[in-house]
């Protein structure tokens, strides 16, 4: 899938993925898609919550060895 912005927080743990998404959505335009890839579990949770709350589209979720990668598209 390919992503218009990536965000990378391999290492460090909640909340620090989610809000490195936040501030990366709030300067982008609607419908943007976003890769966030992480190595805390917690996203697994965290990213479609955080998701649900903001109205912004969880595109997909997956494991890939020891990262969590979601794809987010901008609601707008």
């Amino acid at each position: 899938m390919e992503a218009g912005v990536r965000v990378d927080t391999s290492g460090a743990l909640c909340p620090v993925p989610i809000l490195e998404i936040a501030k990366a959505m709030r300067r982008l335009a609607p419908g943007t898609l976003v890769e966030l890839v992480s190595t805390d579990r917690g996203l697994e949770a965290d990213l479609p919550a955080w998701c649900d709350a903001t109205g912004n589209e969880l595109v997909r979720m997956e494991r890939r060895g020891a990262h969590y990668v979601g794809w987010v598209r901008k609601a707008g």
